[in-house]
């Protein structure tokens, strides 16, 4: 369905969904239909649109077959609805985010997982809808059928199904909607549309990505409601022959009837003509747009490893591992893969989608902080760390230079003092509100084990939520002058915006406390220039598929030969910062660092080149 949506043309596509709605719905929701179809083309979500149009449609198909069959169960039999009114209660407590770990454990990340996910969210009304809907039918009526000679199937589906019909259709508008709202939640395992605009949005606190993400779910969301709503009314439910294009063209003036008819004939046949082209030619994605020409130039004068072998890539929200897994996309497209756009996930999952072989690689694994990710999803049996992409990558806990000189702060393990901690409380509740961690990350688990280990449960709140919000918020509270206190690292924006020794310090800890999956370390291991900041020097590697490196020889020199330097990193988050921060600009910073490093990325082709061949 993806795949038609986007093979046909956007304006022959609007004019399909607008005759479609004019059939359905009337005239009025049509014209409602096409200006907010165009809105959304307008504002260039329009391929996204189409592909969380296909998810939900998709996904409703499949809640209609298993739901409305359910409900009709549970209506005629009392004992399938007590046994299954548990799991829908379930269902529908469980918040959505819940869904996620067991789909993407099973079945990893993509579409075929989102459309499950959103099958279990958004089936249990239509359950219910229809299961009500049917009991509420008259019993007279019912009756009567049987009276005159029905038999159970015919009462069924002759009386109460057609007479339940307006509650079911209701039950399908909530499977629509509360669908449709799960793009959001499914754009976290990596299912691309306007979800997926509004979580890179937040990642990069652009609010403008993320109204119109969430603008475009919203006239969406209007679109299907109003159709749904106008196909359950009984005062449009006519003959089909006497309303919409359909009755127009059969009522209408002969001449309009073959213009119209044309045009639909038109229509459709370019709709087909597309979808054929769709399925002979590849798409090209946004990031390996340039492959084809890449290709030819490169054919005939440098060999080609990676011909025809297909790579997907993916990251973290972090702004940084965009960047660095483009400039190795780039060298791979080099090689001749086939590289698809990057997926954006949360690390536990990056990791589960190596592992299954959903991923061919995550560009920025970070060695020691995330041992427990790789051991628990079947270490060097699944996959491979290769090369050192960024070399001595930093953490540490820091706090405005102005608070620490005032009272002397320079260890984490002060903040045992309430008089100390309420210096840094933002929310009231007397307690110092340190800015730490994505929930799931590895750096959680330390931050988690340091407050136990240094007693600091009674006086330190761990703020969790997305990172780039939260520090959004401090760095406005700095600007106000108020204290901060918060987890960081680098390569990372905040760097190029906090500098130690001018904005702010880095705090030592009282001794080194890690958790055991990390592995021993003593206070030589965590310390910096003499200074214990509690965090292991760490190593940004590539994690890759174990049977995609052991296929291709040349991607995996590729990958153990890659390095960018910290420095070249900060510098480009300190752009990110100052406001490029779209895919297209990341793209275009990481083809700037290799025109600025092109004698050794060319010598890294050349040598992965000769391995590969």
């Amino acid at each position: 369905m993806q795949g038609l949506f986007l093979a046909i043309p956007p304006l022959i596509l609007l004019i399909i969904l607008g005759l479609i709605a004019w059939q359905l719905a009337g005239g009025r929701i049509a014209i409602y239909t096409v200006v907010g179809l165009s809105l959304i083309g307008f504002v260039g979500a329009w391929e996204a649109a189409m592909v969380s149009l296909s998810l939900v449609l998709t996904a409703v198909i499949f809640c209609m077959v298993v739901g409305i069959s359910v409900g009709i169960a549970c209506a005629s039999n009392l004992k399938i609805e007590k046994l299954v009114q548990p799991f829908l209660d379930a269902m529908q407590t469980l918040p959505s985010f819940v869904y996620l770990v067991p789909v993407v454990m099973l079945f990893g990340i993509g579409e075929v997982p989102g459309v499950i996910a959103t099958c279990i969210f958004a089936i249990p009304p239509l359950i219910r809808l229809t299961n009500l809907g049917i009991r509420q039918v008259s019993t007279e009526v019912v009756e009567a059928a049987i009276a005159f000679g029905s038999t159970p199937a015919q009462v069924m589906w002759e009386v109460q199904i057609p007479l339940a019909m307006p509650t079911i259709l209701a039950g399908i508008n909530q499977a629509i909607l509360l669908a449709l709202s799960m793009s959001v939640v499914t754009s976290m395992i990596g299912v691309a549309g306007l979800g997926q605009m509004v979580l890179q949005g937040l990642g990069r606190l652009n609010v403008g990505l993320a109204t119109v993400g969430g603008l475009s779910i919203v006239l969406m969301a209007i679109i299907l409601d109003r159709i749904t709503q106008a196909v359950s009314k009984t005062d449009n439910q006519g003959s089909w022959q006497q309303r919409g294009p359909i009755g127009f063209i059969l009522s209408g003036w002969t001449p309009l009837k073959l213009a119209l008819s044309s045009l639909i004939t038109v229509i459709v046949v370019s709709s087909l003509a597309g979808l054929v082209l769709l399925q002979q030619q590849p798409q090209v994605t946004e990031q390996g747009q340039n492959t084809s020409q890449i290709r030819e130039e490169t054919r005939s004068s440098k060999l080609m490893p990676g011909e025809g072998v297909i790579v997907r890539s993916g990251n973290s929200s972090s702004p940084y591992a965009r960047f660095v897994t483009d400039i190795i996309n780039i060298g791979l497209e080099k090689l001749g893969y086939n590289v698809k756009d990057q997926r954006q996930l949360q690390i536990p999952a990056l990791h589960i989608a190596v592992s299954n072989g959903d991923l061919e690689f995550y560009g920025t694994h970070w060695e020691k902080l995330h041992e427990g990710f790789f051991q628990n999803n079947g270490g060097e049996d699944k996959f491979q760390r290769t090369g050192y992409l960024i070399p001595n990558a930093l953490q540490g806990y820091q706090i405005d230079q102005k608070t620490a000189n005032k009272y002397n702060i320079t260890n984490l393990g002060q903040l045992k003092d309430p008089k100390i901690a309420q210096l840094f409380d933002s929310d009231g509740d007397g307690k110092a509100n340190l800015i730490g961690c994505e929930p799931g990350w590895g750096c959680e688990l330390v931050i988690e084990n340091h407050l136990d280990a240094y007693g600091l449960r009674n006086t330190v709140e761990h703020v969790q939520g997305d990172y780039s919000a939260l520090m959004a918020d401090t760095l406005g509270r700095y600007k106000q002058g108020e204290p901060v206190l918060y987890y960081t690292w680098t390569p990372n924006w905040v760097a190029a915006v906090f500098k130690v020794g001018k904005d702010v310090v880095r705090l030592s800890v009282p001794f080194t406390s890690l958790p055991k999956q990390m592995g021993e370390f003593t206070e030589e291991d965590t310390s910096i220039g003499g200074q214990n900041v509690g965090f292991v020097p760490d190593n940004v590697r590539i994690l890759a598929n174990s049977k995609f490196l052991n296929a291709n020889p040349s991607a995996k020199r590729w990958f153990e030969l890659v390095e960018i330097p910290l420095a070249d990193v900060n510098q480009q988050q300190k752009l990110v910062q100052d406001g490029e921060d779209s895919p297209e600009d990341v793209r275009r910073h990481a083809q700037t660092w290799i025109d600025n490093n092109q004698q050794l990325f060319d010598n890294w082709l050349e040598e992965a080149r000769q391995v590969g061949n």
